[in-house]
């Protein structure tokens, strides 16, 4: 026992055992963990369940039951921990069944990981973003569009495609540095027309795709309508190829289907592209709805 709890108090991370979550034993590391300055003081708390929210005791409790009683291994579990000084951090836990002065006990090991699970998320959302104007791309807009499928609530959306008409004309009297510009400025104007629970991606080119939330087909057609005239009126500041200072402005024409129950990515999509075809032909600068 003597040689084991000197390897405790000598290990890096986080270490407790409990019985029941009554503490037996902490190292320094898990009173740094806790906000508390000694382990004595873990020790003096009547139970280590003060230590995190009340929402994860249920689950604590299921894990204790089935490591103590059924003998069944604890995976290992992230969890969002605040420590009693209000200092947010992710830690990992690991529990291990031990003998502690002669009884069953919990040996609960933590890893805060704040700073690698923060790196993780970051890289996933840099895979998951267009890099000129920072919105989302087309595969994760189709991954949210099926999670919305699984959560049965698709239908509560419509699909909107948004194409800026004539940008070949930017690029080629202007440049691609002025079309750059003028994408990432229509992308900023689009993403402010937006609510909170509602998405938008590039798709590719020149093109956007929205998913809009609103129960009135009379507001929505309006919504984009002034989003339509909005732009219309903006002017972005270029330089021509020869650098030549310019104030451009461009329209974009809009094609709008409403999303019924469970259906696909792909056949919402031919829809408002086909209602974003018949606003081209019908003169561009307009929006079109698809039933």
């Amino acid at each position: 026992m003597g040689t084991f709890r000197q390897i405790l108090d000598a290990h890096p991370n986080p270490c407790v055992v409990h019985i029941n979550f009554v503490p037996k034993y902490a190292n320094d590391a898990f009173a740094v963990f806790s906000g508390l300055e000694t382990a004595k003081d873990v020790l003096n708390l009547e139970t280590i369940k003060v230590l995190f929210e009340k929402s994860h005791w249920a689950e604590a409790d299921q894990r204790y039951h089935n490591v103590i009683e059924l003998g069944i291994p604890s995976p290992r579990q992230i969890i969002n921990h605040t420590d009693m000084n209000g200092n947010p951090m992710i830690a990992e836990i690991t529990d291990n069944v031990v003998y502690w002065e002669g009884q069953k006990a919990l040996c609960t090991f933590i890893s805060v990981v704040t700073d690698r699970i923060q790196r993780e998320k970051q890289l996933i959302n840099l895979a998951a973003r267009d890099e000129l104007t920072g919105l989302f791309n087309r595969r994760y807009f189709i991954e949210t569009y099926n999670t919305l499928i699984k959560s049965g609530s698709i239908h509560e959306y419509s699909m909107a495609i948004v194409d800026i008409d004539l940008f070949k004309n930017v690029n080629d009297s202007y440049g691609h540095l002025a079309g750059d510009k003028m994408l990432t400025h229509i992308a900023n104007t689009v993403s402010e027309s937006m609510n909170e629970d509602e998405h938008i991606a590039r798709l590719g080119g020149e093109e956007f795709v929205l998913l809009l939330k609103e129960g009135s087909h009379v507001k929505l057609v309006s919504r984009l309508e002034t989003l339509r005239d909005t732009i219309q009126n903006q002017k972005v500041s270029v330089l021509s190829t020869h650098n030549v200072p310019s104030e451009i402005s461009c329209t974009v024409s809009i094609g709008l289907t409403k999303i019924m129950k469970n259906t696909t990515f792909k056949s919402s999509y031919f829809k408002a592209d086909r209602a974003l075809y018949q606003a081209k032909r019908n003169g561009r600068n307009q929006v079109v709805f698809d039933l």
